[in-house]
């Protein structure tokens, strides 16, 4: 009984493990430029904060103004949601307090513009 109880122990365990969520760590292109954004946390319903850095030509750039849109389209008995956060520049990487208010797939739009007046846009999508 007690080998029984200790299987069954592993199996839940190691169950629970590969349902476990990650942290957030995505890349991909606006235009020219190459843009890497992540959480440290797992994203969760409620106030997250969103890590963005932005290269062009592998060079860090670390005068442009970044904004992230988070947007979930209406579906029946519930009205489109979305919420805008301006991010700022602190120890080497953008930074934006996002809110989800539910879980479920969330749009994400990441704006960039550079010093020239110029923008970007990343469109990509994460899963609560």
């Amino acid at each position: 009984m007690k080998k029984l109880l200790v299987a069954i122990f592993a199996v839940v365990l190691g169950f629970s493990g590969a349902f476990a969520a990650e942290a957030l760590a995505k890349k991909g292109m606006a235009g020219p430029l190459e843009v890497e954004y992540s959480s440290e946390k797992p994203l969760s319903q409620g106030m997250n904060m969103i890590n963005i850095k932005v290269k062009e030509n592998g060079k860090e750039i670390q005068n442009a103004k970044v904004s992230v849109t988070a947007s979930m389209p209406a579906m029946p008995g519930m009205p489109a949601m979305e919420q805008t956060s301006e991010a700022m520049f602190v120890n080497g990487s953008y930074m934006a307090h996002v809110v989800f208010s539910m879980n479920g797939t969330w749009q994400i739009n990441i704006v960039i513009e550079t010093s020239d007046g110029k923008k970007q846009r990343l469109k990509s999508s994460v899963n609560l």
